[in-house]
C-alpha cells in the first residue's frame, strides 16, 4: 500500500511540473482570421461579434471600421478590455488592457481568468456566426456548413390535441432511430459520421428506464400504444479541437397513442467538449450532448407536462 502511496505522490509532483507548479498562465491571443469557407459581408461579422459579446456581458464599441472593442467588469473589482480586429474572413480577440487580473507585461502573463473569459467571448461570437449560417473554414474536417436535411418529420402528422397522458403502470414507445425535421440544420458531415439518431434514442431509453420509466424500442408502433415521438431541430457543430468546440443540438418530443397528440416538450443543450475538450472529436462532444438531453427526456417523462422548456432554454427558437 505504501508502495501505491508513493507513486500516487510521485505520479501529482510530476503533474504539478507539467502543469507549471501553478504558475500564472501566459496570456491567449484567440486568432480566428481564417474562420470563414469564403467572405462575409463586414457588417453581418460586426453585428454578430456585437451580439456574442452583449449576451455573456461585455460592452462593445466600434473603433473604425474593421476594429471593435469590448470590455467587460466582473463583480465591480476585474476589468477587462480587448480589441477584436475583424474582416470579411474572421475575427481576432487581442488583449488591450485589464486591472486587477496580475497581468506582468514583461512576461506577458495574467491570471487565468482571463483566458477563461476570453474563450467564453470567442465561443459566444462563434455561435453567433454559426447561428446565421455562416461556414468555418477552419472546423471543415468536422464541421461544414449548416444545410437542411430533407427528411420527414416524425411529427408531420395532423393529430388531434389530448389532455395530460397518466404513464403509471404503461409503457412508452419510442423507434430506434429518431429522425431530423424537414428544415433543421445539421451539416453533411455530422450526418455522415456521427450516429447522433442512434445515439438519443439510446440515451432516452437509458435514462428513462434508470427513471423507473417502463419504455421499449420498437419499428413497427401500433396506433394502440403510447409513442414518444422525438423530431431533431437543429445540431450545430461550431469549432473544433484546434479553436474550441460550441457545439448544440435542440430537439422536440411528444406522447402520441393513435390520432391524438398528448403533452409536448423542447430541450437544448450546448457543450464545449468538459474537461480535456480540446482533444474529444466532434462526434464525441456531440455524443455528450445526447447524452444530456436523453437524462432531460426521461426527467420529463416522469411529470410529462405540456409545453416544457428544458436544458439550455436560451437556444430554443
Amino acid at each position: 500500500m505504501k508502495k501505491f502511496y508513493r507513486l500516487g505522490i510521485l505520479g501529482l509532483m510530476v503533474f504539478g511540473l507539467i502543469t507549471g507548479c501553478g504558475q500564472a498562465p501566459t496570456i491567449q491571443n484567440i486568432d480566428n482570421s481564417n474562420y470563414f469557407a469564403k467572405s462575409q459581408a463586414k457588417s453581418s461579422v460586426a453585428k454578430a461579434i456585437k451580439r456574442g459579446a452583449s449576451s455573456k456581458g461585455w460592452r462593445t464599441k466600434t473603433i473604425k471600421n474593421g476594429l471593435i472593442e469590448a470590455n467587460i467588469l466582473v463583480k465591480g473589482k476585474y476589468f477587462v478590455a480587448v480589441n477584436i480586429p475583424y474582416t470579411s474572413k474572421g475575427y481576432k480577440i487581442e488583449y488591450k488592457n485589464t486591472r486587477n487580473l496580475k497581468y506582468n507585461p514583461t512576461t506577458k502573463t495574467i491570471h487565468g481568468s482571463y483566458n477563461k473569459w476570453t474563450n467564453i467571448l470567442s465561443s459566444r461570437i462563434n455561435y453567433e456566426l454559426e447561428n446565421i449560417g455562416m461556414n468555418n473554414a477552419a472546423g471543415t474536417a468536422t464541421t461544414m456548413a449548416t444545410t437542411p436535411v430533407v427528411v420527414k418529420s416524425a411529427t408531420s402528422k395532423k393529430y388531434k390535441k389530448g389532455g395530460t397522458l397518466n404513464l403509471q403502470n404503461k409503457t412508452v414507445y419510442i423507434r430506434p432511430e429518431i429522425v431530423y425535421t424537414a428544415k433543421s440544420r445539421v451539416s453533411t458531415a455530422v450526418k455522415q459520421e456521427c450516429t447522433i439518431p442512434q445515439a438519443l434514442s439510446e440515451n432516452i431509453v437509458q435514462k428513462a428506464l434508470a427513471q423507473g420509466i417502463q419504455i421499449e424500442v420498437k419499428n413497427n408502433i401500433k396506433p394502440t400504444d403510447i409513442e414518444l415521438k422525438i423530431d431533431i431541430i437543429d445540431v450545430v457543430s461550431a469549432g473544433n479541437a484546434a479553436i474550441g468546440h460550441n457545439k448544440f443540438m435542440v430537439i422536440e418530443g411528444y406522447l402520441v397513442k393513435g390520432g391524438t397528440k398528448y403533452s409536448s416538450f423542447k430541450a437544448a443543450r450546448r457543450s464545449g467538449g468538459g474537461y480535456f475538450g480540446s482533444y474529444r472529436s466532434s462526434c464525441s462532444v456531440l455524443g455528450r450532448i445526447t447524452k444530456a438531453l436523453g437524462q432531460d427526456t426521461a426527467g420529463w417523462l416522469t411529470n410529462p407536462y405540456d409545453g416544457a422548456r428544458l436544458g439550455d432554454v436560451q437556444l430554443i427558437r
